[in-house]
């Protein structure tokens, strides 16, 4: 029992964060780790046969032996590096005998520049690691979709050292609770992610998986640009409607201490939070980094969420080749539009003026029971037709709270957008081969 109270009186959470291979950045965790909270990065290679979870058009192209040094920087200050295999979709190269021999030369190679824990979203390739390389750690990726106690233990009985919990479970704290319960004495550990900004139960997510799987696969043709068609429906949901950018299912720098007496209310401290942004620049890492490790953030919320401001993302130089396979593909003037849409209006989310807004969640979450109201605006109006007492209008109110923007950019994007969607439904951006 004293020991039990001893952990809880020393518990900390701890944090693995994307990598975008600069080491610089290694030095900017060492700067707020004093109390070593963050434990691991990772990040894969630009493209490889297998794919990942983001799209190469966004990522450094760095070399097996760069990343062997990168991982030997990352091991020099304590920090674990966890590489990715983790696409939605791996065409079945894990059941057919050429590449499931491929895959397991890959995994021999990572092994040996030093990986220490590999990110998969497949049950057969969990199995696989686990028998064939014991030693290596396997955590389950955000592409399994894991948002039930049943499939915290179907994972479990594959063998997964970690999972990753869909994002629906981050306010849902009845279900975590037992998620925490049922695991607390098994040999796996949990994860949350902390600053994504995904649509609440977004209608998207597994579309935008699978696509960003194959825009990674160095054999797949939309590796040199991925037209992100669920990002622009995504972003003008969130426009459009801000009340979608509050029922987004993040996790403030302030309420990280409301995971962590959850953990000492269930005895169990295997929980651990994940930050994005591997396709982000190093500024935008080091307030993250800052934020969550000092459990504060004053400022515009969204400049540590992954909000896709251009600005804010890796510049990756295509070369003349790929600019050339662009020309003959797409049509650049409608290309010229896409690209345009992620220089986003500026969306102030005044951070402290959320102080309070978790706790409804804490006490009664009921996002599984109820219609957002902000989603659509029109039904909320209808609620003489029996509509209105499934609705809940809670994180709507909160807008007024928090939010401000200038209304005539936001009008001016909404109207470039309109335009690039129509270009899309009516297949304008597509070169007439």
């Amino acid at each position: 029992m004293n020991q039990i109270k001893q952990d809880k009186k020393k518990f900390k959470m701890t944090y693995c964060i994307g990598t975008n291979f600069d080491p610089e950045l290694i030095e900017i965790i060492s700067k707020y780790n004093k109390q070593n909270i963050f434990n691991s990065v990772f990040g894969k290679l630009k493209s490889d046969f297998i794919g990942g979870g983001r799209a190469s058009t966004f990522l450094p192209d760095i070399s097996m032996k760069e990343l062997k040094s990168y991982i030997k920087l990352c091991h020099d200050n304590d920090l674990a590096f966890n590489y990715l295999i983790n696409p939605m979709c791996m065409e079945n190269q894990e059941v057919e005998s050429s590449s499931h021999m491929k895959i397991l030369r890959y995994l021999y190679e990572l092994i040996n520049i030093g990986i220490d824990s590999i990110t998969i979203n497949s049950p057969y390739l969990c199995e696989i690691i686990k028998k064939q390389f014991p030693d290596l750690k396997v955590v389950i990726g955000l592409y399994a979709y894991i948002y039930d106690i049943h499939h915290v233990r179907y994972w479990t009985n594959l063998g997964a050292d970690e999972i990753t919990l869909g994002h629906k479970i981050n306010r849902d704290f009845e279900a975590l609770e037992k998620m925490l319960i049922y695991t607390r004495d098994k040999n796996v550990s949990m994860r949350l992610i902390a600053n994504n900004v995904c649509l609440h139960s977004c209608p998207y997510a597994v579309m935008h998986g699978t696509g960003q799987s194959h825009a990674s696969q160095k054999c797949n043709a939309s590796k040199a640009e991925y037209i992100d068609y669920c990002i622009l429906k995504c972003l003008n949901e969130k426009v459009r409607n801000p009340v979608n950018l509050i029922s987004s299912d993040w996790i403030r720098p302030e309420d990280i201490g409301y995971y962590e007496e959850l953990c000492k209310k269930t005895n169990n401290y295997k929980l651990s939070i994940k930050l994005v942004e591997r396709t982000k620049t190093t500024e935008f890492l080091t307030r993250v980094i800052k934020a969550y490790a000092t459990r504060s953030y004053d400022g515009n919320l969204l400049d540590i969420l992954l909000w896709p401001k251009m600005s804010e993302m890796l510049k990756v130089q295509k070369t003349p080749e790929q600019m050339k396979l662009l020309a003959s593909q797409y049509n650049v003037d409608e290309l010229t539009k896409y690209f345009d849409i992620f220089n986003l209006p500026e969306v102030y989310i005044d951070n402290k003026k959320l102080n309070g807004f978790l706790d409804k969640f804490v006490k009664n979450f009921e996002c599984d029971k109820k219609l957002c109201a902000g989603m659509n605006n029109q039904e909320l109006s209808e609620g003489s037709k029996g509509v209105s007492e499934i609705i809940c209008s809670y994180c709507n109110e909160w807008v007024n709270k928090a939010i401000s923007y200038d209304n005539d950019e936001v009008k001016k994007w909404l109207n470039k957008y309109d335009d690039v969607e129509m270009g899309l439904k009516e297949s304008r951006i597509f070169s007439k081969i």
